[in-house]
């Protein structure tokens, strides 16, 4: 055919045609019927996978603090507060040798007898962690209440503590062999990042360089549920910051205060549920709120509405409507609660 296709008459075209057909019908042909490999199945959307991805949106002016409830508690300051649930929080008082939970009524339902503490987090399973600055180490309180020591820290001296979001703990670090402000090339001013049983998974002293010091004395600390850590870094005896850094120990951002009138004295800081900061004013008598990356937002609470703030400490829980904190207030002699 392909010889004769320049000369092939209409009756040859047509008879090889029919030789072709026939040719094809005589041989044996198997064909397999291939399917593909690939299924799909159909997913439900997650609300919280899909923020994470697109982010959400929410008002600013909406939030806001709304006082609840208050009692008095001792004649000293709060040293530590530590909210477990919507109406008990852990309390020490400065010097004290005992850790006492009380109800929102501020009844006291247990005393625990400690050596010496600083600071103090519930973990998930209702054990309580603390700083012993005495023993220098860190300790466990059970729900039974039994104390044991998880590990020491020796020769620094634990202040701050908190559960970190893999379920370890956070501990800010200082020795005592040189002045608390004027660090000296053996100075050690850090944050610990340990297990519950006290094995060292990482410190943060230093700044990406290996050189800069990250901290002067840092105290009080939190784990943003981002991961990010924010560390109360005070400068001197009246001033101080915020540094917020990653979990490699990158510094994102330091805050050191807004439209201040006096030294920006911070005592304490803990991060809400939708991962932005409260920061504890006492000198400007504020409560400053940021967002995650240590932007400034608003003031939650002022000096009308709060007198010489002391410690903080936030119960969340889940609302069908929207997510919502509890904020147990602090000033020398009484704490309230809080929502918003």
């Amino acid at each position: 055919m392909e010889e004769n296709n320049s000369t092939m008459s209409d009756y040859i075209m047509i008879n090889n045609y029919r030789e072709s057909k026939k040719m094809l019908s005589e041989l044996e042909v198997h064909m397999t019927n291939y399917r593909h490999s690939v299924r799909f199945t159909r997913g439900e959307i997650n609300d919280d996978l899909l923020n994470s991805v697109v982010g959400k949106t929410w008002d600013l002016d909406d939030t806001g603090v709304t006082f609840k409830n208050s009692f008095e508690y001792g004649d000293k300051v709060i040293f530590a507060l530590e909210t477990f649930s919507e109406d008990r929080c852990y309390i020490n008082e400065y010097q004290s040798k005992f850790i006492e939970q009380v109800n929102v009524e501020g009844s006291k339902i247990q005393r625990f007898s400690v050596s010496s503490t600083n600071d103090m987090c519930v973990a998930d399973n209702g054990d309580v962690y603390f700083t012993d600055y005495r023993n220098k180490s860190i300790s466990c309180l059970s729900p039974s209440g039994s104390v044991s020591t998880v590990g020491s820290t020796g020769p620094l001296t634990p202040i701050g503590i908190c559960q970190s979001v893999d379920g370890g703990l956070m501990v800010t670090l200082r020795d005592k062999e040189s002045d608390r402000y004027k660090l000296q090339s053996h100075s050690r001013r850090l944050v610990r990042h340990t297990t519950v049983t006290g094995d060292v998974i990482y410190e943060y002293e230093y700044k990406e360089d290996g050189q800069t010091r990250l901290f002067t004395r840092p105290t009080r600390l939190t784990q943003n549920s981002n991961s990010d850590i924010c560390v109360a870094n005070h400068k001197s005896h009246s001033t101080g910051e915020i540094v917020i850094m990653s979990p490699s120990g990158h510094v994102k951002s330091v805050y050191r205060g807004q439209n201040l009138t006096e030294d920006f004295r911070l005592i304490d800081v803990v991060c809400d549920s939708l991962c932005n900061i409260l920061v504890t004013d006492r000198n400007n008598k504020q409560i400053h709120l940021l967002c995650h990356d240590g932007d400034f937002l608003k003031f939650l609470l002022t000096e009308n509405e709060v007198n010489h703030p002391s410690r903080s400490s936030l119960y969340k829980w889940w609302d069908s409507l929207k997510d919502l904190s509890k904020c147990f207030k602090i000033d020398d002699k009484t704490y309230e609660v809080h929502k918003y």
